[in-house]
């Protein structure tokens, strides 16, 4: 009887470890949480050709989501629904894998910051879920434009707790405008003036003639691409002309620091110009630099003379500008009326 028992208690034991075995086994292990509360804060991207874009700190994610998710761009399409592959294919854009501080001396120290890498126009950052244009390469004889509807395409998003599927984002890319300020038409490309005004001009300047005021709308800016001088030129001329279109020579701005003007080298006066070379686009980064001012590229011509008032007076216009398309620019500056008054 007394090995009946016996063996009857180990055959419980035996079965209860068995159970418990069994249990743990069967225990589920801890899992993400893929909820709804993930959602971007646009839903329509329309980035300007020829330029990168990007666009960064769109994504919220809920309190019902676990991090970190993996995020992917999927079936690209027009919008009427046929696929496109475009987006497949990969263009070169410059890449910066160090910092552009605004300091650096030369072209080559510039182009030893960044290198050439080969992106699709549009890519999501797989962690972030940031979304890149990397539209530098890209124009509208190849790429749907507006007023074109553009396209369509959805965002995949993974954990461990599974998958969703965000749809319906669209991305309508605006037409190529290669400088700023530009009264270039975003949809029909179309420009209605061939100009722009400039940007700041001192409040005590005069004509020389008639010894008028001086105002923004007196000074026109034009952009204007000059014809390739080599395969890897890329260089700034400044210009200016008066009323006759007549050259105006650019070292009665006396007082300019040519030097700092913008952040370019082996600046040179060659037929009333003044020629930078350079680097593109302009300016390099949205960093703060001595040649920046509000995100644009800025430049400041000055001269000094004795003022109305018997004392001698600084003079200045300036501009602020933008150019993304590399290559050989001139920015003409033209005095339709009269010039200042210089002396």
């Amino acid at each position: 009887m007394k090995l009946y028992s016996t063996i009857r208690h180990i055959a419980l034991c035996g079965l209860g470890l068995c159970v418990l075995a069994s249990c743990k086994k069967n225990i589920p292990t801890d899992q993400d949480s893929l909820g709804e509360d993930v959602v971007y804060n646009t839903q329509i991207f329309q980035p300007i050709l020829g330029r990168n874009t990007f666009f960064n700190n769109i994504l919220n994610v809920g309190q019902n989501t676990s991090q970190p998710l993996t995020f992917k761009i999927i079936n690209v399409r027009d919008v009427d629904g046929q696929p496109t592959t475009l987006f497949n294919d990969k263009f070169p854009v410059k890449i910066w894998e160090q910092p552009y501080t605004g300091e650096e001396k030369s072209l080559a120290e510039i182009e030893s910051k960044r290198k050439t890498e080969y992106r699709p126009l549009l890519e999501i950052l797989e962690k972030s879920g940031n979304i890149n244009f990397w539209g530098q390469s890209g124009n509208s004889g190849f790429v749907k434009a507006q007023p074109d509807s553009g396209y369509v395409f959805d965002i995949e998003l993974t954990n461990s707790g599974g998958r969703r599927y965000l749809r319906n984002f669209k991305l309508k890319p605006l037409r190529e405008r290669p400088f700023e300020p530009s009264l270039v038409d975003p949809i029909t490309g179309l420009s209605i003036l061939p100009y722009s005004y400039v940007s700041i001009i001192s409040g005590n300047m005069r004509t020389d003639r008639t010894n008028s005021g001086m105002y923004n709308s007196d000074v026109l800016v034009y952009f204007n691409k000059l014809e390739s001088k080599g395969k890897d030129s890329k260089t700034l001329t400044i210009s200016f002309l008066d009323s006759l279109n007549n050259p105006v020579d650019p070292k009665k701005f006396s007082n300019t620091n040519w030097e700092k003007l913008v952040h370019g080298f082996n600046h040179r006066f060659e037929n009333n110009k003044v020629v930078y070379d350079v680097a593109y686009p302009i300016p390099l980064t949205n960093v703060t630099s001595d040649y920046t001012l509000g995100g644009y590229a800025f430049m400041q011509f000055k001269f000094r003379k004795k003022g109305d008032s018997g004392f001698i007076e600084d003079y200045y216009i300036g501009q602020l500008f933008s150019i993304y398309e590399e290559g050989d620019w001139e920015i003409q500056f033209r005095f339709p009326n009269e010039l200042p008054k210089f002396d």
